[in-house]
């Protein structure tokens, strides 16, 4: 049993695995774990020192702008948890969380992520790392702020970076191959590239990040 004095709030969509989550959270707990629809952005659970474990496969691109201004806007202490992550998670939407704790991979058991909460409760905030991913990351700025670069296109360098092909791209953000060609295009013209090449030695020295568990937290 984890004995804790705060409280855990769960921010995901209604599903069986959500509620099974829980119920392995209240079960391994001695604390109070709360559920907030991510579909219906409130802050009215939370309060001081509050747990917070974002589900971010379950958040689209808009809620997640809501969710991360709102939480890490709050005056609350809040320990920020960004759980159900995928590895090939984007520089673009790490940056979007300065002040989370820790990031939780979509291949790790509740077991994995109840040590992570537990190991982090015992660390004071102020002995944490302010922003580690703003700290960890090498992110070069190329031009003026009209030149950077959109979130999707960060994704789509991200994978053209990978040796991914205009299909392949496609096909893993469930677009067509002509937006893709779009956005290379837009992409080239932004880092002053002429091919993919020189594109993926770009990004290997302005967006060199490390793996999820190479960063301090894992």
């Amino acid at each position: 049993m984890l004995n804790m004095d705060c409280k855990i709030i769960l921010i995901s969509n209604q599903s069986i695995q959500t509620q099974l989550l829980l119920d392995y959270l209240n079960k391994k707990t001695n604390t109070l774990v709360d559920f907030i629809n991510i579909s219906r952005p409130d802050m009215s659970f939370i309060s001081e020192g509050s747990i917070i474990l974002y589900d971010i496969q379950a958040s689209s691109r808009k809620l997640k702008k809501v969710w991360s201004k709102l939480l890490n806007d709050s005056s609350y202490g809040l320990r920020i948890y960004i759980i159900n992550c995928l590895k090939s998670l984007s520089l673009y939407a790490n940056m979007s969380w300065p002040h989370f704790e820790s990031v939780v991979s979509n291949d790790c058991t509740t077991e994995h992520l109840l040590k992570v909460i537990q190991e982090g409760s015992q660390i004071p905030r102020s002995e944490r790392a302010h922003s580690p991913l703003k700290e960890k990351f090498n992110l070069t700025q190329h031009g003026n702020d009209t030149e950077m670069l959109t979130e999707r296109e960060y994704e789509v360098l991200t994978e053209l970076s990978k040796g991914a092909s205009n299909q392949e791209i496609a096909r893993a953000f469930y677009i067509s191959e002509n937006t893709v060609r779009t956005h290379i295009y837009n992409i080239f013209k932004k880092i002053s590239v002429s091919n993919r090449t020189q594109a993926a030695c770009w990004a290997n020295v302005h967006l060199r990040a490390p793996a999820l568990d190479e960063l301090p937290w894992r």
